[in-house]
């Protein structure tokens, strides 16, 4: 009776102790995320087209991107049509394992751009530049720096691209017309971007496009004295960077 006694309660025992579950892949957990846990894909950002309709605006399709540093991030875009015809798009920081760490949103008006990935003050780490408004030719985009643990919006910044200096400026050249540019430099104080100079660049164009006679100004402002340059400095200093200099070549 005893020993009936005792294999039933071992019976027992096994039928009611949990039982261990299978182990996260951590290729496919990541931070500990489990697989049936992961959002729904969307497509790349590079192989999506921005539609043109028309009176109705630009559309943008919902996409991602692959952040191009070794933090493993990725950024998700999905864009809202407001009833001003703006766009509101609202920007997902992903960790690997497709964990949300961040959501931040800008008002989009009319642009065909999209999201630009670039590192543009140099530290490794991937900055994002947002396109706000697009006229004939300049955009201007929101600044998003990334830092150590999250991205911080650093200001607007209008032109045809973006690029540094060798000592840290940052340079947006802005067309006024096919004859005349404005080159402005930044510098980032801090967390924000602030102008320095403004380097106006022109030349006189043949019938068929060739410059000659091109000329370059910085003109004297209180920025270029709180940067430490004078009036002589900023000129032979920002008038000799690529960005003014290649202009019109």
């Amino acid at each position: 009776m005893r020993l009936r006694f005792a294999i039933c309660a071992a019976v027992l025992l096994a039928a009611c102790s949990p039982k261990a579950e299978a182990p996260v892949e951590e290729s496919d957990a990541g931070a500990g995320v489990a697989p049936a846990e992961k959002r729904m894909p969307l497509p790349d950002c590079s192989e999506v087209e921005t539609q043109d309709q028309g009176a109705d605006g630009w559309q943008h399709p919902d996409c991602r991107l692959m952040l191009t540093d070794a933090s493993g991030r990725a950024i998700e875009a999905r864009y809202t049509r407001a009833e001003d015809e703006s766009t509101k798009v609202s920007v997902q920081v992903v960790a690997p394992g497709d964990a949300t760490i961040q959501t931040f949103e800008e008002t989009m008006g009319n642009t065909f751009n999209r999201i630009t990935l670039q590192d543009i003050d140099g530290d490794g780490k991937t900055d994002l530049l947002i396109p706000l408004e697009t006229g004939n030719v300049n955009t201007t985009w929101a600044v998003w720096r990334q830092e150590d643990d999250s991205f911080q919006r650093a200001g607007e910044l209008t032109g045809v691209g973006v690029s540094r200096t060798d000592d840290g400026y940052f340079a947006v050249p802005t067309r006024s017309s096919a004859s005349e540019w404005l080159v402005g430099f930044w510098r980032l104080d801090g967390r924000a971007l602030f102008p320095v100079a403004t380097a106006e660049v022109s030349a006189t164009l043949s019938d068929r496009g060739d410059p000659s006679d091109v000329k370059c100004v910085v003109r004297a402002t209180d920025e270029i004295r709180q940067a430490g340059l004078s009036p002589e400095e900023a000129q032979a200093k920002f008038c000799s960077e690529p960005a003014a200099t290649d202009i019109f070549k």
